[in-house]
């Protein structure tokens, strides 16, 4: 059988996929592997070789369905971290495991515990928690540590489209986190309690890194740090985001590109070395020795830049295509593609979700894929082009090439994991992959070399790399000015990349066939239909789904209302029928740099396949409101924006302003005398509040604030909806001695459910069905309230909440409601009748 490993990969990854979703006892696969093992000697005995070879695929099937899973057998014991979850503060000691990460507001720490003290009594425990700790504490890999937290589960925001953080960290076996606040809860008890070897290399790289902040300037010392040691979380956000913009981010963490480039860097210098003497050249296999020696260095640079898991991933990779290079086995890429992502999946399965290991095995399959078929360049007997010019030109043509089939394998990818394009990738990769990528990795090569016995030599190198840094940088900073370097995509589905990659391969095998009926080898005119029939179905299949797309939400009839979970805050998105559509609120957390419109918002809004904003609601100028809007703001085409008067502080909030002029975003000022606006048959009143004058609005307590939140009605034929914003009790009043009409059939809680909110008579007012809390779990808020709680309770109101339902949408066609949460676990409350309630 031709390429057998390539089948043994396909029922890895089946075998992954399915231990990802189904769960089954290890018991019962130990069964079942005992069985296939049975069942396949007694093939093998009678030679019933496809038996045998089905058997096999069987058989890794199911291996790759254990190792999926195999995490959580280790934690089901007693003694796993897990068992301590929410049960208080506790006494622990652990051991630092990784290089701390630093961020602006925190540093976090991977930790694996070892015991918990508890009543001067030490209680052994196993399994990883992910720590975070503040900014000006330092503390390295292998040091034991006391500290003083609480445990809590990994919290998802719970939305369509959400990164799915829980299990991206329990795929790296951490399923807790511990948060210290106050400096006196964590201790150092001693340094160097991790394995000795790695504490050597953490001196070392602790070492180089003091040598390129002393030869370099900022960002090219952050950008040189990142591509030799491994650290990237100390390049400054505008660069970070400008190498997003033109799509060369990649070059900024190290992946198979800088590994690739090293093995190249090495074997082309080793290789030309050899070849200068004759002698070496006649003695010995120059391109074995050459590729020895880039196997070594691809070693060397794997354990500098730290041997995280991306890195062993692609140095594993390289090494694997180097072994068959040195064994004269590279000839089927193919199979050694195949054979490198077996061993890859077999000792670390959770790469398969890794985005990483994605990105880099689609860039390879795509370079052996296609280049080789584009990669001759002829030309004519008598084209004017010097001979001394072909040469360069060839070069030129295939890096194109290269660029091409990279930016081919991997955009349905980059479109469904980070939902942008960039329009100038293959200019600026063809710029920064040969300055940064090869003549900068290659110096930072010698500077690592170097720094072994002399820093000062070292430094030179740093220097030099520092220079073609730079210009790299001014070079991509120029290409993210341009205002069409990038654009915002929505995320595709796994069906459209599917048939995506269907059509490159159909593509590619149409244009061999067209090249095989020109030389009239080994031409067939019936595959030749087959791959028209089937290129025409892609090219139909991706003309029905733009146009089904484009308006979907145009011939939609019903008002749809999405309350977002963004945590501790609110967010709410309303499409009216028609296609128009409504956000209300952000969302943000003041504490933190983590910004909720970026992580959060975006990625549901590019799921639902909204790229376009027609009017932003921001109720009151709370960063639990309004943080997330900023992001919203520069990345969507934003029309309009609504608000209130109250001022705005540009010291609290300098980003909100910048954005509205950046955006030309017109801004219109509303209050309880806004007449009130019609969206295809769906109306939108505004309630509250009145229209204060200059003296009213400032100096507002942070409560006046709250209690100035824009309250919306929208109805919609028999069903209406109240968003309340943050208005206590007093304000609800209020609005209910002025005989306002606040009847709706759903409630998004005022205040996330705030003890000073839902008065008694307020829910009585509203007289609604359904009652959505937007709250973040366990928060240190309390919202909501018990007590709020139990007043909707006693109205006979049904009670949905972000933090335990995930996002609620609502969907309505002016006579019947239906509610769809995200977490499928809410009982299925008894409906009134026109109300359907789905899940």
């Amino acid at each position: 059988m031709r390429r057998p490993l390539i089948y043994l990969l396909i029922a890895l990854i089946a075998g992954i996929f399915a231990g990802s979703y189904f769960a089954a006892s290890h018991y019962l696969l130990l069964a079942i592997i005992t069985l296939i093992l049975l069942f396949l000697i007694i093939t093998i005995r009678n030679k019933w070789l496809t038996a045998g070879f089905f058997l096999i695929l069987c058989f890794i099937f199911v291996l790759g369905f254990f190792d999926i899973q195999k995490q959580q057998y280790f934690i089901e014991h007693n003694h796993h971290v897990v068992q301590y979850i929410d049960k208080g503060k506790l006494d622990m000691e652990g051991i630092v495991i990784e290089s701390p990460l630093a961020y602006l507001d925190r540093n976090v720490l991977i930790v694996r515990c070892l015991r918990i003290i508890k009543d001067k009594t030490y209680i052994p425990v196993s399994g990883n928690i992910r720590l975070a700790i503040p900014a000006d504490l330092n503390f390295q890999y292998g040091d034991f540590i006391r500290f003083h937290s609480t445990l809590k589960r990994i919290n998802n925001f719970n939305n369509p489209g959400g990164f799915d953080y829980e299990h991206y960290l329990n795929l790296q076996g951490i399923y807790a986190t511990g948060f210290i606040a106050d400096n006196s809860k964590i201790v150092l008890l001693r340094q160097n309690s991790a394995n000795s070897i790695k504490l050597k290399l953490e001196s070392f790289r602790l070492y180089l890194k003091q040598i390129i902040y002393k030869n370099a300037s900022a960002p090219q010392r952050e950008i040189i740090e990142a591509m030799t040691i491994g650290n990237q979380n100390e390049i400054p956000t505008n660069v970070r985001d400008n190498f997003n913009k033109t799509g060369t981010s990649h070059i900024l963490s190290i992946s198979g590109l800088h590994i690739g480039m090293v093995a190249a860097t090495a074997f082309f210098f080793v290789l030309l070395i050899l070849k200068s003497s004759q002698y070496l050249m006649l003695r010995f296999n120059i391109i074995k020795i050459a590729a020895s020696a880039a196997f070594l260095m691809v070693i060397t640079y794997a354990f500098i830049a730290g041997m995280e898991v991306t890195v062993q991933r692609s140095a594993l990779m390289a090494l694997i295509f180097l072994i068959a290079l040195i064994s004269e086995k590279q000839k089927d890429l193919y199979n050694t593609l195949a054979l490198a992502g077996l061993i890859i999946l077999v000792i670390s399965p959770e790469a398969l979700f890794d985005i990483s290991f994605q990105l880099s095995f689609m860039a390879v399959l795509a370079l052996i894929y296609i280049v080789p078929r584009f990669s001759d360049l002829t030309f004519s007997q008598n084209a004017l082009i010097p001979s001394w010019s072909r040469s360069i030109i060839r070069h030129i043509y295939l890096s194109v090439i290269v660029c091409c089939a990279a930016t081919i394998g991997t955009l349905p990818l980059i479109m469904y994991y980070f939902n942008r394009v960039s329009s100038v990738t293959i200019i600026a990769n063809l710029i920064a992959v040969p300055l940064l990528g090869t003549l900068a990795l290659a110096l930072c090569m010698f500077f690592i070399l170097c720094a072994f016995f002399s820093p000062v030599i070292a430094g030179y190198f740093i220097k030099l790399a520092s220079y073609f840094t730079q210009i790299s940088v001014d070079i991509i900073n120029k290409l993210a000015a341009l205002s069409w370097s990038s654009f915002n995509t929505t995320k595709p589905n796994l069906i459209e990349i599917a048939v995506f990659y269907l059509f490159i391969f159909l593509v590619i095998q149409f244009i061999d066939e067209v090249k095989k009926r020109k030389s009239q080898k080994e031409f067939s005119s019936r595959r030749f239909r087959v791959i028209k029939y089937l290129l025409t179905i892609t090219v139909v299949f991706f003309a029905a789904d733009i146009i089904y797309l484009t308006f979907k939400d145009k011939l939609s009839s019903d008002l749809k209302i999405t309350v977002i979970d963004v945590g501790q805050g609110t967010s709410t998105l309303v499409r009216f029928p028609g296609g128009g559509n409504m956000l209300i609120d952000g969302g943000g957390f003041s504490d933190s740099s983590f910004d909720v419109g970026k992580a959060v918002l975006a990625p549901f809004l590019y799921h639902e396949r909204i790229s376009k904003i027609d009017n932003v609601v921001l109720s009151h100028p709370h960063p639990d409101h309004l943080l997330g809007l900023i992001y919203i703001m520069n990345n969507f085409a934003v029309r309009q924006a609504w608000r209130s008067n109250l001022p705005i502080d540009l010291e609290d909030f300098p980003e909100w302003e910048k954005a509205i002029k950046l955006n030309k975003i017109n801004v219109s000022l509303v209050s309880n005398e806004f007449p009130g606006k019609i969206f295809n048959g769906a109306r939108v009143n505004i309630l509250w509040p009145p229209n204060y004058s200059i003296q009213d609005v400032n100096n507002l307590s942070y409560d006046e604030v709250n209690d100035s939140s824009l309250v919306l009605k929208i109805t919609f034929g028999k069903v209406s909806f109240l968003i309340p914003g943050d208005i206590s009790a007093d304000v609800e009043k209020r609005l209910i001695e002025s005989k306002t009409n606040l009847r709706s059939d759903v409630l998004v809680v005022s205040h996330h459910g705030s003890n000073h909110s839902s008065s008694s008579e307020f829910i009585k007012a509203v007289a609604c069905r359904y009652a959505i809390v937007s709250a973040g779990k366990a928060n240190v808020f309390h919202h909501p309230h018990p007590s709020t709680l139990q007043r909707y309770n006693d109205a006979g109101v049904n009670i949905l909440r972000t933090d335990h339902d995930g996002a609620v949408t609502l969907t309505t066609d002016g006579n019947n409601l239906k509610i769809i949460s995200f977490i499928v676990e809410t009982p299925i409350p008894k409906v009134k009748p026109g109300v359907c309630w789905a899940q």
